[in-house]
């Protein structure tokens, strides 16, 4: 089963980058800003975009501050990332976390995982910009992935 895998260096503390990645408060500044999660193992999220056309909803499988959170994605549109497992991964190194990214267990190499390996990448480089200079590129505000 193919896996997209990002690692990313972020100017920022180890407890900053994993607030910002585990709680629906942080991830509205820098991924979606329709955002509802539980922050706490077994906990419920869903994620919108574009208006709630397309939104993914998950279990929170892992929450270890500050090292690492998982979500268990249950449900998405198109059944894109059903069964999926999301986790981020950090590790500090003084004033830079390192933040080791995946998305795992796709069925299959197709679009849509071209499409995630894209759009991961690119809210990745959102939540580094966040956390560095305090404005990210949330939805609906991507436009340069809409067209």
């Amino acid at each position: 089963m193919p896996d997209i895998m990002h690692l990313i260096k972020i100017r920022a503390g180890q407890d900053r980058v994993h607030q910002v990645v585990s709680t629906a408060e942080g991830i509205r500044n820098w991924w979606t800003r329709d955002a509802v999660l539980d922050a706490k193992i077994g906990g419920a999220g869903e994620f919108g975009f574009y208006g709630h056309r397309m939104a993914i909803k998950v279990r929170v499988a892992e929450f270890d501050p500050p090292e690492r959170v998982t979500w268990d994605a249950i449900s998405s549109t198109h059944g894109v990332f059903d069964g999926t497992t999301i986790s981020f991964g950090l590790k500090s190194g003084g004033d830079i976390t390192s933040v080791l990214f995946a998305h795992r267990g796709f069925k299959s190499s197709d679009d849509n995982i071209a499409s995630a390996t894209t759009r991961w990448g690119f809210y990745l480089l959102s939540l580094k910009r966040y956390l560095e200079t305090g404005k990210g590129v949330p939805n609906p505000d991507d436009t340069e992935l809409i067209r």
